[in-house]
């Protein structure tokens, strides 16, 4: 019987490959632009009326997580931030 092509590579050797393989990925791999940067000085989110509007719905109706969720891909800010902006609508409602 005859074996699969990568088993008789000796293990080293697909170590060597898979790193490169990652670094490749890595370099041609896009990375995404947030539509809504925040101010990573001030660390202050500023997002349109529209997308307040249904973050304020999504935190009436109990779904802080996926608010801040939402916060975080739009605007690039990290969990804390992101919290800290969905605490301040939550609060304000």
């Amino acid at each position: 019987m005859n074996k699969p092509m990568l088993s008789r590579v000796p293990r080293p050797v697909l170590h060597v490959i898979l790193v490169v393989l990652e670094t490749i990925f890595a370099l041609i791999r896009k990375k995404g632009v947030a539509p809504f940067p925040y101010n990573k000085t001030t660390t202050t989110i500023t997002l349109p009326a529209q997308i307040d509007k249904e973050l304020h719905g999504l935190v009436a109706v109990g779904k802080h997580v996926e608010a801040v969720k939402r916060v975080t891909r739009l605007t690039g800010a990290g969990l804390r931030v992101s919290k800290d902006y969905v605490d301040q609508l939550a609060e304000r409602q």
